[in-house]
């Protein structure tokens, strides 16, 4: 009888241990989900979030339609694109979970919306030291423009050209188009086309340029990592254009169903032709082409 009363007079003790760790977890749980340690959950499932401490890392961020890339090497950063106005909050939130601290630049390619709509957003709430621009219409109309996304920022502008380099961390990045007054009115036509080198790899950026442009810019020869032109446009990547480049990885920011019909059939099968990898954001989420001791490697969002 005196064993039994003392084991139901335990009990209550053990749920109220129970209960006691059980609050504990929860108001962890709380704090964590306030301090922006999972802030990448997404379609329920939680991403990770590794902050790049050597080497050089690029980063394609699933914007859905439309295109925006994190740069990392040396303890530097850069952006170049920042998506549609619809994503500018997660892109914002992706480049922060990276421990990014203020960029050095935010490179737009071009003033199409799916391309620079967030610009804002990051400026205010990233910062970079420098805003890179082309030139377009006029640099008045190109300053007056960026002056509507710098605000009260501090960054500066910079209107580039063909031949410019500019410095992240090891790595170097080289304007290849367009040129000084080009007198350019198409502004896909206008897209910066940026190439970054890094210990021997070298990684091509196009934006939105088509097929007459990527002909302009050769012989080129071989690139590593290629962002595949205008979200995998029909009329850009042509045939020419992707043998001299002969890229090992090709990687395309579209969305997923999108009306645009990207990637083209045309374009993907002449990926295929020169023995590409191809990455793409509507099937595969966030991509990220790391560069760490002579090695090469892709990780994607959706990888198990």
């Amino acid at each position: 009888m005196s064993r039994h009363g003392t084991q139901t007079g335990r009990r209550p003790w053990r749920a109220l241990l129970r209960g006691l760790l059980a609050g504990c977890l929860l108001l962890l749980f709380v704090l964590a989900l306030r301090s922006g340690l999972f802030r990448g959950i997404s379609g329920g499932r939680l991403l990770p979030l590794p902050a790049d401490t050597g080497g050089f890392a690029l980063h394609m961020i699933d914007v859905g339609q439309g295109q925006a890339l994190l740069l990392t090497c040396g303890g530097e950063s850069a952006v170049i694109d920042t998506g549609p106005p619809s994503a500018a909050q997660s892109t914002a939130d992706y480049v922060l979970d990276r421990g990014v601290g203020r960029l050095r630049y935010l490179f737009v390619t071009h003033p199409h919306s799916d391309h620079c709509g967030g610009a804002g957003t990051l400026l205010e709430q990233v910062g970079a030291d420098t805003l890179v621009i082309p030139e377009y219409l006029s640099a008045e109309a190109a300053l007056a423009t960026a002056g509507d996304w710098v605000g009260r920022t501090g960054t500066q502008v910079a209107v580039t050209h063909t031949g410019e380099q500019f410095a992240l961390g090891e790595a170097v990045i080289t304007v290849l188009h367009p040129p000084l007054d080009n007198g350019i009115d198409d502004m896909n036509q206008l897209s910066l086309v940026l190439l970054v080198e890094y210990s021997g790899r070298r990684l091509l950026i196009t934006g939105d340029i088509s097929g007459e442009v990527e002909q302009s810019l050769l012989p080129l020869g071989h690139v590593d990592v290629l962002q595949v032109a205008h979200h995998g446009s029909g009329a850009s990547s042509c045939r020419e254009f992707l043998e001299d480049l002969s890229p090992e990885h090709a990687l395309i920011s579209c969305g997923r169903n999108n009306d645009y019909g990207h990637p083209h059939a045309v374009v993907l099968e002449r990926l295929e032709a020169v023995g590409a990898s191809i990455w793409r954001t509507d099937e595969q989420g966030s991509i990220v082409v790391r560069i760490r001791e002579g090695q090469t490697t892709v990780e994607t969002e959706y990888d198990s």
